[in-house]
């Protein structure tokens, strides 16, 4: 498992949170807060694109600051075209734009422990299920099954 972290800039510092929390829990994460890049144009689409790619997951970091971000919603419809697992991370007090309310919500850093729980359970069912399907055809149908087990040990 490996993680985007998809945050604002001006939320680095809550996104590095995410990453800790991560790491204690044993999964490797992409943060961009270390890469800086002198445009946003195709170089950055491009980096964005590679680094989605070499992910498994999807975390969002959702503060007020998102409403002014063009980058997350685009990292956002990338992960959604390929029905990576998505998650957001929800500040206290912040409205949830309703294009992210179908996902599951953690709302600290122990909801993480229990996201990673969760997608340890369901890669594992799907590789002992369907072992012989693409990477493409796993995520179609244990997507939603992660959606419904993380949602449910989030209401515990």
């Amino acid at each position: 498992m490996r993680v985007f972290i998809s945050h604002k800039n001006e939320d680095s510092n809550i996104a590095l949170i995410v990453h800790k929390a991560l790491v204690t829990h044993n999964v490797d994460s992409y943060l961009d807060v270390l890469d800086r890049f002198a445009d946003d144009g195709e170089e950055l689409i491009s980096h964005i694109k590679t680094q989605l790619n070499d992910c498994t997951d999807i975390i969002v970091v959702i503060s007020e600051n998102t409403k002014l971000s063009w980058w997350v919603p685009f990292e956002i419809g990338m992960a959604a075209q390929i029905d990576m697992p998505t998650a957001s991370f929800l500040l206290t007090g912040v409205d949830l734009p309703s294009y992210l309310a179908y996902w599951p919500r953690l709302k600290s850093v122990h909801d993480i422990r229990k996201y990673v729980e969760s997608k340890r359970r369901i890669d594992l069912l799907m590789e002992l299920r369907h072992d012989n399907l693409s990477t493409a055809s796993k995520r179609r149908y244990g997507t939603p099954e992660f959606y419904r087990l993380l949602k449910a040990e989030l209401r515990k």
